[in-house]
């Protein structure tokens, strides 16, 4: 086996680990001992991967974001449901992982909210920064699926009213009223987000943050930058290309199963370079998905860049 996947197994194994200890019962009362011995290594060994229990309670916290991106992104691509329905379904998708990890995200919450310094260090993390651009583009293009575009001066101000509503709810459903259920949670969200919708379109009253004054928007960034997308969004436009636009025959038969392998392994945990490498090779023919074969591209030349400089950090 390639040393670099192996361990990167080794890490994801570690990490799934002490997901499931700091879910049952919180970070503070799992030690990395107990950790080492149920991945069946020394305690020596698991701080060779990471350097303290800060840095792996980090890791864990990533690896929930990006499971949890992977599995908004698999609705997304769901067909037949509308935009609200869709988003529905991504709100439940999320309260349900909150609700699975309430232990480890209630120390992880707490923890930065009370620190100063790690509040810095997460504004001062690219990736952190990466993914709050991410979502506030996200969260825009959901409002004006749902709304219209006329919709998009008050991104900010709804994207703040969401959040609140959402982290009260979690806050009442853990503290105090348990009795509150997923789905009646994600409807009362969306028929609030309705209700001041429609009330700023009708009223049309002057923001009260403007887009355009909101950090992570005017934070330096390109438009078309692949930051944005998620390289199972782009594979997905491959697929719905090659079927549509090839004719039936062994190159279509040959490129949807490569689109396939490349679908399953984008979403490992740590995908591997070179099957990546060989199946885009495999896909570099086809002129119809020419552009989209570039922009995956740059992904991978920039995922595997931060992976090369995170490695070397960690020797």
């Amino acid at each position: 086996m390639n040393p670099i996947h192996e361990m990167n197994e080794k890490k994801k194994l570690i990490i799934t680990t002490a997901l499931k200890l700091f879910s049952a019962k919180g970070s503070a009362a799992t030690s990395m001992q107990e950790i080492a011995e149920l991945c069946g290594m020394s305690k020596g060994s698991l701080y060779l991967m990471f350097k303290s229990k800060e840095e792996l309670e980090s890791s864990t916290l990533e690896y929930c974001m990006f499971t949890l991106i992977d599995e908004m992104t698999q609705i997304e691509q769901e067909a037949g449901l509308t935009s609200r329905e869709r988003l529905h379904k991504q709100i439940e998708t999320l309260l349900i992982h909150v609700s699975e990890l309430r232990e480890f995200l209630r120390v992880q919450l707490r923890s930065m909210m009370m620190d100063d310094e790690q509040k810095h260090r997460d504004q001062c993390n690219p990736q952190h920064r990466e993914l709050e651009v991410r979502i506030l583009h996200w969260f825009k293009d959901k409002l004006e699926a749902m709304y219209g575009s006329e919709i998009e001066p008050y991104t900010i101000d709804l994207m703040l009213l969401t959040q609140g509503l959402f982290l009260s709810y979690v806050k009442i459903w853990f503290t105090e009223m348990p009795s509150l259920t997923v789905a009646k949670m994600a409807s009362n969200l969306l028929r609030t987000m309705d209700y001041a919708a429609q009330g700023l379109l009708q009223n049309k009253p002057a923001p009260l943050i403007m887009l355009d004054h909101w950090p992570a928007w005017t934070r330096e960034f390109n438009a078309d930058s692949t930051v944005m997308r998620h390289p199972v969004h782009i594979i997905k436009q491959m697929q719905d290309i090659i079927t549509s636009d090839l004719q039936p025959g062994q190159l279509r038969t040959d490129a949807l199963e490569t689109i396939a392998i490349l679908k399953r392994e984008m979403m490992e945990f740590t995908p591997r370079r070179a099957i990546i490498l060989g199946m885009m090779h495999n896909l570099n023919h086809i002129p119809a998905i020419q552009p989209l074969h570039s922009e995956l591209q740059h992904i991978m030349d920039a995922m595997y860049s931060r992976f090369i400089q995170a490695d070397s950090s960690n020797q």
